[in-house]
């Protein structure tokens, strides 16, 4: 029965982040439910919970940072939808013209 767990892979970029921000370590102290402990110890069977969890946040982070870029992108997109629209039109016309 797989856990459904994957390692962690990060691109050139967060893997500099990563292995910068292993330099200096600081102590945390983190209330987590009885349940949530029972899972985690039920998937993470290679790794230390403190190394676990400090990946779970890379990856939700970057899922944040993933999600803010695009609702930049649709930002800017409907910003020039009218413009965009003209030019595929413009197109359009030009290649019925042919």
């Amino acid at each position: 029965m797989s856990s459904g767990y994957r390692p962690l892979t990060l691109d050139v970029e967060e893997k500099k982040w990563y292995f910068s921000s292993m330099i200096t370590k600081t102590k945390k102290s983190v209330s987590l439910s009885n349940t949530l402990l029972e899972e985690l110890s039920l998937i993470n069977k290679d790794q230390n919970i403190s190394e676990f969890i400090e990946n779970a946040l890379i990856y939700y982070m970057n899922e944040l940072k993933k999600r803010e870029r695009g609702r930049r992108d649709m930002e800017i997109i409907n910003a020039n939808t009218k413009r965009f629209n003209k030019e595929a039109e413009e197109n359009l016309k030009f290649q019925a013209v042919k």
